[in-house]
């Protein structure tokens, strides 16, 4: 493929029959010959099939962050946004947390048909710039207690010391009952810039981009299986 000159994307599905198995996948082996490489069951237009496919990725996050890279992808298959099985907060997760992964972003849906608030997800081009980061560094779940889930990848700019910045998903899990308060100090993500973080909401265009230092709390409500996911940039600095 290489020495044909053209920009060809190499997909591998067999690591998904090793796991099928019982086998456990060398990825980083895969990623020396595969562009991507499929890993677990196909999805399928259920909220349930998407958790599942979150909750393998979390299970294996330290052999795939390992493996993946720029221009080595873990593909946890195709979004569901557009159809009928998801609601409009769980559509928000999926593409939240497929960018957050770095996972190949293939629709799955009849753009004919699709609802003005579901393209709105699908074309959000914050949420793809996250997805399309040049660092290529794969997420990974951070924090998973009374069913919510913090999710994390480190992406540019960097500061001048090196430190990244970061997408961070905030992910309600609970199915029942209103918005969770979630609040965490930003020091026990990882994110420990002194000069601290400016933070953007990248679903809500009109929310206020605000500060947080390492010591203090960063707090958002999520929706039952959704999502709040933010953009923390370090500040004061020279960026690249």
């Amino acid at each position: 493929l290489n020495s044909t000159d053209r920009q060809i994307i190499f997909s591998c599905s067999w690591p998904a029959y090793q796991v099928e198995k019982g086998q456990k996948p060398n990825y980083r082996k895969i990623a020396e010959f595969c562009n991507m490489w499929r890993n677990y069951n196909d999805i399928a237009d259920s909220w349930d099939s998407v958790t599942s496919i979150v909750d393998y990725y979390a299970s294996v996050q330290h052999d795939l962050v390992a493996a993946s890279g720029p221009g080595r992808w873990s593909d946890p298959d195709m979004l569901m946004i557009g159809n009928y099985g998801l609601s409009l907060d769980q559509s928000r997760a999926q593409m939240a947390l497929w960018a957050i992964l770095a996972a190949p972003l293939f629709m799955s849906t009849d753009l004919r048909t699709m609802r003005p608030e579901h393209k709105a997800i699908l074309t959000n081009s914050r949420v793809i710039a996250i997805n399309q980061d040049p660092l290529g560094r794969m997420g990974y779940r951070v924090y998973n207690e009374k069913k919510i889930e913090i999710w994390i990848r480190s992406v540019a700019p960097l500061a001048h010391d090196g430190s990244s910045s970061a997408a961070i998903v905030f992910f309600n899990r609970r199915d029942m009952g209103g918005p969770v308060n979630v609040t965490v100090q930003l020091s026990s993500l990882g994110l420990n810039y002194f000069a601290g973080y400016t933070f953007t909401d990248l679903y809500d265009s009109a929310a206020e981009p605000f500060s947080v230092e390492p010591e203090e709390h960063l707090e958002a409500f999520v929706n039952p299986s959704g999502v709040v996911m933010y953009k923390a940039v370090p500040r004061n600095d020279t960026l690249s």
